[in-house]
């Protein structure tokens, strides 16, 4: 170590302790933007000072310029040797903006008056940089960013001004001038230089702090029955031989759809901790694998996963792949130690198929006929079907929001907005001549199921699992099958349970049209 190194590193600790904390952690993760197409001007140090934030720039100086300015530190003669000040006589043009940081102007005379200066401390800063030990540095994470912008901030400083003070001209001696090329070259050579050993693992930690989970709702592409939640596109073939619908691939997973192209609805939810037992009755297929992701930034719509590189475990909740219902997907997602691929619930074809069992029957559910009633009349509606009536004998019941069309032996009222046909007086009215049931649904989920007949309402109650409708056997048969249970649906099962009980068909055509005449009024 020769005597200019000494002298630089023996100054280090008076001037490190002057930059602010905040200031030093930016410095410390500084990297820099990616200019394209620009032309370049001046050194690079002078381009990476402009590049540099402007408001920590300032901060940075308006902490240093009084300790700079006051500092004794020289380089010996030979350090500056080759560099001289331009000729007596000399001209050249200084071209400022306003706006532009009060240090621009200083480190652009020194380098007009020194040409090479801050190229020679560029150089020796870098040299330098391994005489600093920051290898057990340790703490938060903003703490270590500190230290390492700090610490080669105040070489930077050091060398900067030592090598300016040697040349002994106003220009040189410029505390701003110091500052802002010091600035510069630590700008452009930090982000080449290593965080210090410990940071990593603080990042981590202050990543895993900050992520609190995340759920959301999109619409992934298809292609070639299956889509892919990843951080880069592979090459691997996604193997379902496993669980039937999902596979790991590189740096993330691959789910079999039913559907060959096109797009599917997904819903994600990604949580820091073991998941408990999740529902699964409404859902056709549901499997888990492990992954590993290799830094933390696959996304899936407007969402991702948690912003650091680990083991994973996906549990995916798949239906309607046969192609008898509406096909969606859900992904659960939590850190985990790798583990082997698990199948929970397996009742669909594509499953059976991919996992080269055998395929069961297609089951076809009861409500299936009127899902697209339910679909029409989303999200809010009251579906009455009255016997033994025609529609001047109902109108007189209903409000203006609703629509009455004749139908074999009777009249079914559809209510875009209300619920007039779940109540119980108009209920009793509509089954004089026999019988009349209603189911009515709203936005919040708040759902109305009843039957009534000659002129007296049997049940009333929320279709749910464990709602009690009685022992009436008409009752019992228009239930049947339907499994509430399973919240896909309900207001088709509803509707069903309805016509079931009145003994009716619905007819699609007819009702269609009156839907449409009734929201577009």
């Amino acid at each position: 170590m020769g005597e200019f190194e000494e002298l630089i590193l023996a100054a280090l600790p008076s001037i490190e302790v002057l930059i602010p904390p905040a200031a030093a952690a930016e410095l410390g993760r500084y990297e820099p933007r990616r200019w394209s197409g620009l032309p370049e001007y001046g050194t690079p140090a002078q381009r990476a000072l402009d590049d540099f934030p402007g408001l920590t720039a300032e901060r940075l100086l308006g902490a240093l310029e009084l300790g700079v300015a006051n500092l004794r530190l020289t380089a010996p003669p030979d350090v500056v040797a080759g560099l001289r000040p331009l000729p007596d006589g000399s001209s050249f043009a200084l071209i400022t903006s306003q706006g532009q940081s009060a240090m621009k102007t200083p480190v652009t005379m020194v380098a007009a008056v020194h040409r090479g200066a801050i190229e020679l401390i560029t150089e020796r800063v870098r040299a330098m940089t391994g005489l600093l030990d920051l290898s057990q540095v340790s703490g938060d994470e903003a703490a270590i960013a500190a230290k390492h912008g700090a610490a080669h901030l105040a070489l930077a400083v050091a060398v900067s001004a030592a090598t300016l003070n040697a040349l002994g001209t106003p220009t040189s001696t410029d505390p701003m001038a110091m500052i802002g090329i010091a600035i510069g070259v630590t700008a452009l050579l930090l982000p080449e230089i290593a965080m210090p050993p410990a940071y990593a693992q603080a990042l981590l930690e202050k990543r895993r702090a900050e992520y609190m989970g995340s759920s959301w709702r999109t619409s992934v592409p298809v292609f070639d029955h299956e889509f892919v939640f990843v951080e880069e596109p592979g090459i691997t073939k996604a193997d379902f031989t496993a669980t039937g619908l999902v596979a790991a691939i590189d740096t993330g997973f691959a789910v079999r759809t039913g559907v060959a192209e096109g797009s599917v609805p997904v819903s994600v939810r990604v949580v820091l901790d073991v998941p408990g037992d999740e529902e699964i009755g409404h859902w056709d297929e549901v499997a888990e694998v492990s992954f590993t992701a290799e830094q933390g930034d696959a996304r899936l719509g407007h969402g991702g996963m948690p912003p650091w590189p680990g083991e994973f475990r996906v549990r995916v909740f798949a239906c309607g792949r046969d192609g008898d219902d509406e096909e969606q997907y859900e992904l659960l997602i939590w850190p985990a130690p790798t583990a082997e691929p698990l199948v929970h619930k397996k009742t669909d074809q594509v499953g059976h198929q991919l996992r080269n069992e055998p395929v069961p029957e297609r089951r076809v559910s009861p409500e299936a006929g009127l899902r697209w009633l339910a679909k029409l009349l989303e999200p809010a509606a009251t579906i009455t079907v009255a016997m033994g009536l025609d529609v001047d004998d109902v109108v007189d019941d209903f409000e203006e929001d609703s629509i009455a069309v004749e139908i074999d032996g009777g009249v079914v009222v559809i209510e875009s907005n209300n619920y007039v046909g779940s109540r119980r007086e108009v209920l009793e009215r509509l089954s004089r001549n026999g019988k009349a049931a209603s189911h009515y649904w709203n936005v919040n989920a708040v759902r109305r199921l009843s039957f009534a007949r000659d002129g007296r309402v049997i049940c009333s109650e929320e279709p749910w699992e464990e709602a009690d409708y009685g022992d009436d056997p008409e009752v019992a048969a228009a239930l049947e099958g339907l499994d509430f249970g399973n919240f896909r649906h309900t207001d088709a099962k509803g509707i069903t349970a309805v016509t079931r009980f009145t003994g009716t068909t619905l007819p699609e055509e007819d009702l269609t049209a009156a839907i449409h005449d009734l929201f577009s009024t």
